[in-house]
């Protein structure tokens, strides 16, 4: 619970104190990609533990660096490499991703805005394969935006393949350009979590929090919490 008030605390000190357009969601895509023939630098750190109260010896910690390029005003392709390390451990690396993002209609052309989001992941030895497909579902009201992503995990390793249905889900306001402030859910079969998000910065330059905390039972070994930042340069 003392972890839980302080995320809380330095969240909101995070809303009032920063100064510096941007993503709206760490743990949610919305309805857009990058602009033909620009590129943006994103650096994702991502926290967890399967115990609340232990993250200290606990805690693993996952780095992404992905390169994002805008290919057509319709597609865009991100390249990722992955690093992880558990507590106490090195840091190592873990494999890479490989994305697309592909635009089929413009924007308000229907009741919510869909793009199509295809993923491969895999490591150095090629023992690991995972396909992530989803559906980006998004509808600007004013100030707000809501975002739907349901999606699917087809993983391969030793035993064979398995195929995981997830979501996420995120709603956020904008008072102005440079900040929003949400909530934001996902899940899977193995649990369930809630959080809320603030983005902050400009369109060449923005950095986006956001911790999830569990709701109700999660499966064995799968984290309590976790908190992702995001921080975005356009190259």
């Amino acid at each position: 619970m003392r972890l839980f008030f302080s995320v809380i605390v330095v969240w909101m000190i995070f809303i009032n104190t920063c100064i510096a357009d941007h993503r709206s969601y760490v743990w949610t895509y919305e309805y857009q990609i990058m602009d033909t023939g620009k590129a943006e630098f994103e650096q994702y750190t991502t926290f967890s533990t399967p115990n609340i109260d232990s993250f200290k010896t606990m805690g693993s910690t996952e780095l992404n660096f992905e390169l994002e390029v805008g290919m057509t005003e319709r597609f865009d392709f991100s390249v990722y490499q992955v690093f992880s390390q558990s507590a106490g451990g090195p840091l190592m690396y873990s494999g890479f991703k490989l994305r697309g993002r592909y635009k089929f209609f413009e924007k308000d052309e229907f009741i919510l805005d869909p793009l199509l989001y295809v993923e491969y992941i895999g490591n150095q030895s090629f023992s690991k394969h995972e396909f992530e497909t989803k559906l980006i579902l998004g509808k600007d009201f004013g100030d707000f935006n809501i975002s739907f992503n349901p999606y699917f995990e087809l993983a391969y390793e030793d035993e064979g393949w398995e195929f995981v249905p997830k979501y996420a889900v995120g709603v956020s306001y904008h008072p102005s350009k440079l900040i929003s402030a949400g909530l934001e859910a996902k899940g899977d079969k193995t649990g369930n979590y809630i959080g809320p998000t603030i983005s902050h910065g400009t369109p060449g330059l923005w950095v986006a929090l956001g911790p999830l905390f569990k709701i109700g039972n999660v499966g064995a070994g799968k984290p309590e919490f976790q908190i992702r930042m995001i921080l975005g340069v356009v190259l």
